[in-house]
């Protein structure tokens, strides 16, 4: 049993510290046709409720998985 344990609590390690591995900053800048920040877009991994919002200079930045996609969107403006 003692071994059991210790067997299962190894593997919950390795699983806990591969997905930390994966996990990334994606940092970017949201802007308009013309250059221009958007401050206040979303910016949500796609399928969750995980986002974040631009600040004053268009500027976000979010913790994602590898291959994660990220949707943007802003008032006025298709959601890309």
């Amino acid at each position: 049993m003692k071994n059991l344990f210790k067997t299962l609590t190894l593997i919950a390690f390795f699983a806990i510290s591969i997905n930390v591995m994966a996990q990334q900053i994606v940092t970017g800048n949201v802007s308009d046709t013309n250059g221009l920040p958007l401050p206040g877009a979303t910016v949500v991994i796609k399928g969750t409720s995980s986002g974040t919002t631009t600040d004053f200079d268009g500027n976000f930045s979010i913790e994602t998985n590898s291959g994660e996609v990220l949707v943007v969107s802003y008032i006025g403006y298709m959601t890309q």
